[in-house]
């Protein structure tokens, strides 16, 4: 019920938490969609941080670049480049058998220097007859699908021959270049001029540019390159030959410049040749899934809540292993089939919970730390004036010479107050677990005490012969340890060690088990089945509890052990077996023959040697050596308090070692459970801690007893405590009130007298109140539970 009443107040606590992440997740989310140049920036550099993980994809050697670099238009120029240049280039490419020739330098019509070339270069066109030249439009905006601009202006061979193939060369910069494949102006449709290029015709509105690589790595040459080629004939010409060429500026300081995930800076041109690439082979950004996707990671959150408040349980591991594996699949989406997802509504939420639930943790840890430093202090304070107390009664005492009945039990109060509360102060103090004597470890038997060392000494003699022994002592002292030591002490020691429970076996299946039994014996029996005595043959067998067995069972024993023969159940032929007995009772087997409940002449046959196991409360300097034993072995880290340690050691264990191994195993599981690294009071159970020591829910419920649980008893118990926060004394309170509730199975009228620890009607009527104001609050978690009885309520909160 302890348990349950911490869990139910933690469910408490941690529904205020988990409204503090939802909170955060709902602003940081909120916060993404207010200022969304804020999250297209987060996308992008995400985005890019998952191409460069990828590395670059090598881009189509179909597509070449012939550019005007700096140097080529200090050593041509100026700027504009005489339009021949170009005629000339159309004219050389269109000789090495080009696919197409795309001259990404806009030919204004406006310059007048120019005209003068326009009809040499639009005759070189007309007879290429594969070049695109490109148009710019003015502004574009987006309507019912469609791309419109309000102009389109046209380069001057153009307006020489309508016939020239354009296309226009404008892109849309948002979070990412997407280029409109068919801008439309009135009754006039034009291409981009990438999809010119490519001659294929739009399969969509638009193309996201997808940069799957640095532009240094396209094949290109600089305008005076491709003419050192043309003029040695160099080989390389071959490489022109049915590809795509692309003309333009790669000065930078004439060319626009744009940003890549692999370059700082790029001319316009390279914009153009990724999206040709991109149209080539279908490898443009995908964008259809951009909605869906950020409805998804914003639903991954509140799922992640909700998954992460099941349990406490490995949080970073939960939080680590949500997170690669959305980032994973993100990455294989956006790296590998270059989708567009808005990435960052699920890094910045879930980075903004992590950060709260840390804040959270820390928190949590520093009000824990306080709550135990005003615990400890107010119980140092308690301490200091008990025994202040206490001395000056003595002192009263020593110089009156007066010892009254009324003082010597203020006295035997006040020491056991002062023992208590010294309790409280270790149960915060690691324990040095102080070892008298050597610690020895014989096949699994931990001691030190000097009646132990006997018994081992005993096995050690007893072990080499074939003399049957039998084991008595208390349940739970290690007989089967001692039969195993024998055992393996012995000459049978390769051959099998066959354990037996006499006392869980009915008599006909105690047969059954230890001689087998032949086909068909007895219903059920389908198959010859072998005994315990047949496979320990040449072993040992070891009969625990064989006071337990009947009157006839004893006969047949009685036999095995004088002749070392067996008769299997529903057979009549006899089997000899060679096996060691070594056989263990916690009854008094000498009191039982003398009450004709064991047979005389099995009890002789049994106790050739006898070997008697001391409990664990006549060997206390055991209980040391076992606890720190069991310890280590549950967990390596785990320690135990002066206040623990000290009522292991008070304690009687009756059920012995086992039951002591048992306390061990649950305490250590409660430590865990409640992140401690040491074993207190509070895990161990209740019989054993008894009156070891008081808790400060103890002192508080004292108090606010002695005021009658009035309007003002939590302030004033606070301040006598030395000024405590007072939201300890209501917590201690709260858990107080839980913890009887659920001992009375919810009973309020149950419950009270016991808070109240009085028949007063006044102080019960206060009490009463406070426990429905604090019904009221988990009102909505007990209706979840649609409670009917304690019990539906117990699993729910388990």
């Amino acid at each position: 019920m302890e348990e349950m009443r911490i869990k139910i107040l933690k469910s408490l606590k941690n529904k205020k938490a988990l409204l503090i992440r939802i909170a955060v997740v709902l602003l940081a989310s909120l916060f993404l969609f207010i200022f969304q140049d804020i999250r297209k920036t987060s996308d992008r550099e995400i985005e890019n941080l998952f191409i460069k993980t990828r590395g670059e994809i090598s881009p189509d050697t179909n597509i070449i670049i012939i550019h005007f670099s700096e140097v080529d238009v200090a050593r041509i120029g100026p700027w504009p480049m005489k339009r021949n240049y170009y005629a000339l280039l159309i004219n050389q490419l269109t000789n090495l058998g080009v696919k197409k020739i795309g001259l990404e330098i806009f030919l204004s019509s406006r310059l007048v220097t120019q005209s003068v070339y326009d009809n040499l270069l639009m005759k070189e066109i007309e007879k290429s007859g594969r070049v695109v030249l490109s148009c710019v439009a003015g502004s574009i905006v987006e309507q019912g699908g469609d791309f419109i601009t309000d102009s389109l202006s046209y380069p001057s061979p153009k307006l020489l021959n309508e016939e020239l193939l354009t296309g226009h060369i404008n892109f849309i910069k948002d979070d990412h270049y997407e280029i409109p494949l068919n801008l439309r102006q009135n009754e006039i449709n034009e291409k981009a001029f990438s999809l010119q290029l490519s001659g294929k015709e739009p399969e969509k509105k638009s193309v996201i540019v997808n940069f799957i690589s640095s532009w240094e790595k396209i094949k290109k040459y600089s305008a005076l390159e491709f003419a050192e080629l043309v003029y040695n004939q160099s080989g390389k010409l071959k490489e022109f030959e049915n590809k795509i060429v692309i003309i333009g500026i790669s000065d930078l300081q004439i060319a626009s410049a744009i940003q890549t995930p692999f370059d700082e800076q790029v001319p316009g041109v390279a914009l153009h040749a990724f999206a040709l690439e991109n149209i080539i082979n279908s490898r443009d950004i995908n964008g259809k899934f951009y909605f869906i996707s950020a409805i998804i990671l914003l639903l991954i959150i509140p799922g992640f809540i909700i998954y992460r408040s099941i349990t406490t349980k490995n949080i970073i591991a939960k939080y680590l292993i949500t997170g690669i594996i959305v980032l994973v699949v993100s990455f294989i989406l956006v790296a590998f089939f270059y989708w567009k997802i808005s990435i960052s509504l699920f890094v910045i939420p879930f980075f903004a919970l992590s950060i709260t639930d840390l804040a959270l943790y820390f928190i949590k840890g520093k009000e824990e730390l306080k709550g135990a430093l005003d615990e400890t202090t107010a119980l140092r304070n308690l301490l200091y004036s008990k025994e202040s107390e206490l001395n000056n009664l003595q002192r009263e005492i020593k110089e009156s010479g007066k010892e009254s009945s009324q003082l010597v039990d203020k006295i035997n109060s006040l020491q056991s107050d002062i023992k208590k509360l010294k309790g409280s102060e270790d149960d915060r103090s690691q324990a040095e677990i102080k070892i008298s004597g050597r610690v020895e470890n014989f096949y699994g038997i931990v001691y030190s005490s000097s009646s132990i060392a006997q018994v081992v000494e005993l096995i050690k003699k007893a072990a080499p012969t074939d003399t049957t022994i039998l084991l008595t002592g208390e349940s739970g002292t290690g007989k089967e340890l001692v039969a195993k030591a024998i055992h393996l002490l012995s000459k049978r020691i390769n051959n099998n060690f066959i354990s037996v429970n006499c006392a869980a076996l009915q008599d006909s299946l105690l047969e059954s088990e230890l001689f087998g039994h032949e086909r068909g014996s007895f219903t059920g029996a389908v198959a010859d089945r072998q005994g315990r005595f047949e496979l320990a043959d040449g072993g040992t067998i070891f009969l625990d509890e064989i006071g337990e067995t009947s009157e006839n069972f004893q006969a047949k024993m009685l036999r095995v052990l004088q002749s070392g023969e067996i008769e299997k159940v529903g057979s009549t032929k006899a089997y000899r077996v060679d096996v060691r007995v070594v056989a263990a009772t916690n009854k008094n087997l000498s009191e039982l023959v003398k009450e004709k409940n064991f047979r005389e002449d099995l009890f002789y046959r049994l106790n050739v040697l006898n070997i008697e196991l001391p409990p664990l409360r006549e060997r206390k300097e055991d209980i040391n050596v076992l606890a720190k034993s069991f310890i280590e072995s549950e967990s390596a880290e785990m320690q135990i308090s002066k206040a623990a340690l000290q009522a292991l050691n008070d304690y009687s264990w009756k059920g012995n070692v086992r039951e002591l191994e048992s306390v061990i195993k649950r305490a250590v599981i409660f430590a865990n459970s409640e992140k401690r690294n040491m074993v207190q009071l509070i895990d161990l159970p209740k019989e054993i801690v008894k009156e070891a020591s008081y808790s400060f829910e103890d002192i508080v419920i004292e108090s606010l007893r002695g005021k009658k649980f009035s309007h003002s008893s939590i302030v004033e118990t606070a301040k006598e405590l030395g000024n405590v926060n007072r939201t300890l004394i209501s917590e201690n309170l709260r858990g107080l009130v839980l913890k009887t509730l659920v001992e009375s199975e919810f009973n309020i009228e149950k419950a009270v007298p016991l808070i109240s620890g009085t028949e007063d009607n006044d102080t019960n009527e206060r009490v009463r109140s406070k426990i429905q104001t604090f019904l009221s609050n988990i009102e909505n978690d007990l209706r979840k539970t649609e409670v009917k009885d304690f019990e539906t309520l117990k699993k729910h909160f388990s």
